[in-house]
């Protein structure tokens, strides 16, 4: 069986975030949303990997099943 590569998508909050400080840091360009918001998506795509276990702790924690919902579904 092949080993399974992980790859992390940024969420679009974490995009729009970025897109933000990216497009305030140009001195707030007008028309170039797509451009900003594109080069914004990329970034993170390369930082998301060096930084992918901070990240996937804090999604797996939001999304991590309660002791309860765990024994239920037969999860230890």
């Amino acid at each position: 069986m092949k080993p399974r590569i992980l790859t992390l998508e940024p969420t679009e909050g974490e995009i729009q975030h970025a897109a933000f400080l990216l497009w305030e840091e140009q001195g707030r360009p007008a028309g170039r949303d797509l451009e900003i918001w594109l080069a914004a998506k990329e970034h993170l795509k390369h930082t998301l990997p060096h930084h992918g276990q901070k990240v996937l702790r804090a999604r797996y924690a939001a999304h991590r099943p309660t002791a309860a919902q765990a024994t239920a579904a037969g999860i230890r």
